[in-house]
């Protein structure tokens, strides 16, 4: 990919920035001053119930964004696999292969709890995930149970998802969806994926600390959701039978009166119900919206706080008031000096903004330091982002960071199932190599090493992933789609065989090492995976692991050459019957799959390279 922007510049009348500034802050410090005079006897006779109804509907707001961020993906996985079972892709009957499947797709949401799948004789097997990962296997026979019968009678009809009431398993409550899974149009058994209960209490109670207000979630008229003191776990009450805490129950004077109290007034135009609740300490000011989103029973998705909260708000009001006066005066003659020295960091910055625009990170000059904080801490932000831009390269792959620094991120790095190339190295003795060396010969052997294959995995276009101690594991095919990924991660590991057939120069005293190749086609899941705070850009599935076993057999045919390159046949049917000199090596078992895979030996190329 070409990564330089074309900018189409159009020619216009513009104004100096000092000048700009000048009257942009002249104005905006009179007007502001002006404004504030006038609207604050308006304002501070506003009553404490009108405050708090501003500030709750955004924190309503913001945790129904919250949760439909967090719940959504249950839907589009039972979605997913609904579409890959009628098309044949995964059959739920073939245990193993269905639990890699959902494997994958659980790891690509980490919210999700676990899923599970019941087939026509009730008989379950599935994965539940913890919040660090890890994954465990359930399977078990529930086909003697009148609610799994109940279940399979009510779902088996529609490929339409369906969101079932709370449901208690493995010690923890689920709100979850459900699906039939159809193959030939033939029902096999039910889907269903779900989302504890704690991880929506601690969403809750993130939002509620932000706006200093507590946040709630009930279900229907008599039971709670969600509530900032579950976020640990349900109470041990909670079984099968009861799998909420009954509303009644709850440790919360204010919303054990819930239902109980009238509401004031309902902001129809944004679906809000304000009530006033009042406890023996207080009285409570409760905002909520009802949602029937999840299900057929309705949600109330709330918050509340004492009305008292607000009376500083009033205090700071009127104290603004006040010096407003006194900072429209000194403001305006201020206006002046202060454009001026303000435009001076800002000019500099603008056009180092627009070299790194053009990517031309190695000619920007660092911003100089300021005696304005903000000035300054602008600088310092500026000059960490340029030194990390440089860095950025060096810990990503390169053709992602080209993307990202150029603003050119689109869908092609969400995670999505496409058909790629992968590639394993691994160096011949490195082991047994590495036992009498020092540690620092051991760190240039392998920076020496690394650095020799990155640059023929580039040359090919491909995307190193990672380095795993000696090895190394590359793909083709993504972040850029390429046709050809098949042929180029052919021509990368000729590269490399030929590479390692010189020796290093003698300035670098380094002892000559030998390399095992491998390479595979087929379908993976590809783009960012991980956790909100780390994302990494990468390939998952069925593909690598067999890559990673090929790679184990290149040991069978060592005759001492520089490089023992294995290819997959499913590889070799996708460059061509002469596109590289090849000789078959058989087929043979690897761990995870129950077929044969064939591998023939790559030796040389028979075209030119292009």
């Amino acid at each position: 990919m070409d990564n330089q922007l074309t900018l189409n510049v159009e020619k216009r009348q513009s104004m100096r920035i000092t000048v700009v500034l000048i009257l942009a802050i002249g104005a905006l410090v009179f007007t502001s001053g002006a404004l504030v005079l006038i609207l604050a006897g308006r304002t501070a006779v506003k009553n404490t119930v009108e405050l708090l109804h501003d500030t709750a509907e955004i924190t309503i707001e913001a945790l129904e964004k919250d949760i439909e961020t967090h719940i959504r993906p249950v839907e589009s996985i039972i979605n997913r696999f609904v579409r890959m079972t009628a098309d044949g892709d995964v059959d739920p009957r073939n245990t193993d292969e269905f639990l890699r499947a959902l494997k994958g797709s659980l790891a690509a949401a980490p919210q999700v709890s676990g899923a599970v799948f019941w087939d026509l004789n009730g008989r379950e097997h599935g994965l539940f995930q913890s919040p660090d990962g890890a994954f465990q296997v359930v399977s078990s026979d529930n086909s003697g149970l009148a609610e799994m019968q109940e279940l399979l009678s009510s779902d088996l009809t529609t490929y339409q998802t369906r969101w079932r009431p709370p449901a208690h398993e493995e010690g923890r409550t689920y709100v979850y969806v459900s699906a039939a899974l159809f193959a030939n149009d033939e029902p096999l058994g039910i889907l269903a994926a779900g989302v504890s209960l704690a991880e929506l209490s601690q969403f809750v109670k993130k939002t509620g600390h932000e706006f200093d207000m507590t946040a709630f979630i009930l279900y229907g008229e008599d039971q709670v959701l969600a509530h900032p003191d579950f976020e640990d776990g349900l109470p041990t009450s909670v079984d099968d039978d009861t799998p909420l805490v009954q509303l009644s129950d709850l440790d919360d004077d204010v919303l054990r009166q819930f239902h109980s109290s009238p509401p004031l007034e309902r902001a129809l135009e944004q679906g809000l119900i304000l009530r006033e609740i009042e406890t023996d300490d207080h009285v409570n000011l409760v905002l909520s919206r009802q949602s029937w989103a999840f299900g057929e029973t309705v949600w109330h998705i709330g918050v509340y706080a004492p009305a008292n909260t607000l009376d500083g708000q009033l205090v700071r009001l009127l104290t603004t008031v006040i010096a407003a006066i006194a900072v429209v005066a000194l403001s305006m003659l201020a206006a002046v000096f202060l454009a001026r020295y303000i435009s001076r960091p800002i000019r500099k910055l603008a056009a180092a903004a627009e070299s790194i625009g053009r990517l031309e990170l190695s000619n920007i000059d660092r911003l100089s330091r300021s005696r304005i904080k903000e000035l300054d801490d602008q600088a310092v932000a500026f000059n960490r982002m340029l030194e990390s831009l440089k860095w950025f390269g060096t810990y990503v792959p390169k053709r992602l960071v080209d993307r990202l620094i150029s603003g050119n991120v689109d869908q092609s790095l969400a995670s999505r199932e496409e058909e790629l190339t992968v590639m394993f190295t691994d160096i011949i003795g490195f082991t047994a190599m590495s036992e009498n060396m020092a540690p620092a010969d051991v760190g240039r052997l392998l920076n020496h090493h690394f650095e020799t294959l990155s640059n023929c995995i580039e040359a090919e276009g491909g995307t190193l992933d990672k380095y795993i101690g000696d090895a190394v594991m590359a793909f083709w095919g993504a972040p850029e789609h390429q046709e050809d990924h098949a042929m180029r991660a052919c021509r990368a590991a000729l590269r490399m065989a030929q590479a390692l057939e010189a020796p290093p120069a003698d300035d670098l005293d380094l002892p000559h090492v030998r390399l095992k190749v491998a390479i595979h086609t087929g379908p993976l899941l590809v783009g960012n995976i991980g956790a909100a705070a780390r994302m990494n850009y990468t390939v998952i599935g069925d593909t690598v692991n067999t890559c990673s076993r090929i790679e184990s057999l290149c040991s069978q045919f060592d005759d001492g050459s520089a490089a023992i390159v294995l290819v997959s046949n499913d590889t070799l049917a996708r460059t061509g019957d002469d596109a590289f000199s090849t000789e078959p090596a058989g087929s043979f078992e690897v761990k995870g799959r129950r077929e044969k895979i064939s591998v023939s030996r790559l030796l040389g190329s028979q075209v030119s390279d292009t």
